[in-house]
């Protein structure tokens, strides 16, 4: 029986990442629960495994040896098609795929984003997915960048980002209530955050809450902790903590993507920030505002979009949750359609 080697970039404490990787595999066990099924990490995950077998990502040796013709490569989820942060970590991937196919494996790709690329990585991707059995992106951004690649339409689904598949949140609060702010940040840029967080910091002077998403934005973090005087700082590790610690919070900023999606989950409306083209293009979707760091009057331009908010936040809200019902509904679909490409391939 063919066995499922599911692989993003999972084992390393992003809790987008491990929820990604948990969604996989209680999805594909429930639908294959005798299907055999293991999990490619970096390190000991930090959520069930739903009978999966952990296997280290980085010992392709033993991957390999372990897969067999007709075996499946589920890639599930995130931003891992890229070179703009990491040129290695794309080259990774792109092993994986062709090794796999070296050993007659199905691949294939569910929920992903897809770029930055440069010309170089874009040209070594496009033939790599070319070659995929079922492939879906999770955001029009990604279907651009897929279709300028040189794939045709019919050959890719687009849907949307996975976690909007998660099971029903509790919705945070119903009106504006006092003004209670939560900040999501990533590593790095110190310097130019400064201005507005401290700005934030006098605005909402003891309602405002740092948020690390990872383990490699706790430095930064803590920097902010000390710098704005002691504001809370919180270092998430599971969903049901980013649930609690959300509550009371009437809006959010968000230097990280699955940030920004889990707040619009319970409600919470978001401002992105940052030059990461995925959160532009996220809340291009949600109809959210977002900003760059070196944009001009960033400090007045994000005052003027909070008060726009807070002035009508009852609509705000119920069109944030109105709209994520279209996305839990669309994320629903695309569940259906890429366990239908798995039984396809295994029966």
């Amino acid at each position: 029986m063919a066995k499922i080697f599911l692989f993003g970039y999972y084992g390393f404490g992003n809790l987008g990442d491990e929820l990604l990787a948990g969604y996989f595999l209680l999805r594909i066990r429930e639908a294959f629960p005798q299907t055999g099924l293991v999990l490619l990490t970096g390190k000991t995950p930090g959520g069930p495994l739903f009978g999966a077998v952990p296997v280290s990502r980085w010992n392709l040796a033993q991957v390999m040896k372990t897969m067999t013709p007709g075996d499946l490569l589920v890639g599930g989820g995130g931003s891992i098609f890229q070179d703009i942060t990491s040129k290695r970590s794309l080259l990774y991937y792109l092993a994986l795929l062709a090794a796999a196919r070296r050993k007659k494996a199905r691949v294939m790709l569910f929920g992903q984003g897809f770029g930055p690329l440069s010309p170089t990585g874009a040209a070594v991707t496009a033939r790599a997915l070319k070659k995929t059995a079922a492939l879906s992106c999770r955001d029009p951004r990604s279907a651009e960048f897929l279709t300028g690649m040189g794939m045709p339409k019919e050959r890719f689904r687009l849907g949307v980002d996975p976690l909007w598949d998660l099971p029903p949140a509790r919705t945070g609060p119903e009106g504006s209530g006092s003004r209670t702010v939560g900040i999501f940040l990533r590593r790095g840029g110190r310097k130019r955050k400064y201005k507005l967080l401290s700005v934030l910091n006098k605005e909402f002077a003891g309602k405002l809450k740092l948020f690390s998403l990872a383990p490699e934005d706790n430095s930064t973090v803590h920097e902010f902790h000390c710098e704005l005087g002691g504001v809370p700082v919180v270092y998430l590790r599971d969903l049901p903590q980013l649930e609690k610690e959300c509550t009371g919070l009437s809006l959010v900023f968000g230097e990280r993507l699955h940030g920004l999606l889990l707040s619009a989950r319970l409600g919470i409306p978001g401002i992105g920030l940052g030059d990461d083209p995925k959160i532009t293009s996220f809340c291009r979707e949600m109809n959210l505002p977002s900003f760059y760091w070196q944009e001009a009057g960033l400090v007045e331009k994000v005052r003027g979009r909070m008060e726009t908010i807070y002035s009508s936040y009852s609509s705000v809200r119920e069109d944030l949750l109105a709209l994520g019902n279209v996305m839990r509904e669309k994320a629903r679909e695309d569940r259906i359609w890429f366990l239908d490409r798995i039984k396809e391939a295994v029966r």
